[in-house]
């Protein structure tokens, strides 16, 4: 194999490397996002779930993070992750989200546990909210719980993602990267075979020089 072929092998192997990242990285948020959106459309009264967990944005500030108070849990505009839950497991402290009565969700911190009609409901507050939720929340309320997953400042992202122009852009940026990519390898091998060409031209000279010197030498000696 020719010094040439080598590079251009090694050329295309970072390409390809780097343009599976981007599809390995992008493709699976295309496809959990896509799922989330059509079983949001399917069920519009249900909190959509892939794999019993839910992406939710947060857009109050009743659970904000106070250093100073060690109160709260996260904060608005962050990007939540719920797991479902079996109720029968929750406790006080635990922090959880649910339908209210008119179709809100809702995710705030159990304050007690309290038996209502034979039944198990939960009291809830949000940890810098004045006063409690107005109503207890009942085992068919309840989408899950927040086990501590978030991501600081994402929520705006994640909501641009859902719109048809955050998915055109999440399309775009793996095969915008590859075509980057494709047409700096071709100026890499562009360069190489110039440089290959400017060696041999030079190689060529040298050796026409040679003859040339040689052949003087022997009009010289005849």
């Amino acid at each position: 194999m020719s010094e040439q072929t080598q590079t251009k092998s090694k050329v295309l192997s970072s390409l390809d490397i780097v343009g599976l990242a981007l599809i390995v990285l992008f493709i699976p948020i295309i496809i959990i996002n896509f799922i989330l959106v059509i079983k949001g459309a399917v069920h519009p009264e249900e909190v959509p779930m892939v794999f019993n967990s839910a992406p939710l944005i947060v857009i109050s500030d009743s659970m904000n993070i106070d250093k100073e108070t060690n109160t709260g849990a996260f904060n608005k505009g962050d990007l939540i992750i719920v797991n479902k839950v079996n109720p029968d497991d929750l406790e006080k402290g635990d922090i959880i989200t649910y339908i209210t009565k008119e179709g809100d969700v809702v995710t705030h911190r159990i304050t007690d546990v309290l038996e209502k009609d034979g039944q198990r409901v939960f009291e809830t507050k949000g940890d810098q909210s004045p006063g409690y939720d107005y109503y207890a929340v009942k085992y068919s309320q309840i989408v899950g719980e927040y086990r501590g997953v978030r991501f600081a400042k994402l929520g705006d992202l994640a909501m641009f993602l859902q719109e048809p122009a955050g998915v055109i852009v999440v399309l775009g940026i793996p095969l915008v990267g590859i075509m980057a990519l494709d047409i700096v390898g071709k100026q890499k091998e562009t360069k190489a075979s110039r440089e290959k060409t400017a060696e041999l031209e030079a190689e060529l000279k040298r050796l026409k020089k040679v003859q040339e010197e040689i052949d003087s030498k022997k009009e010289s000696e005849e």
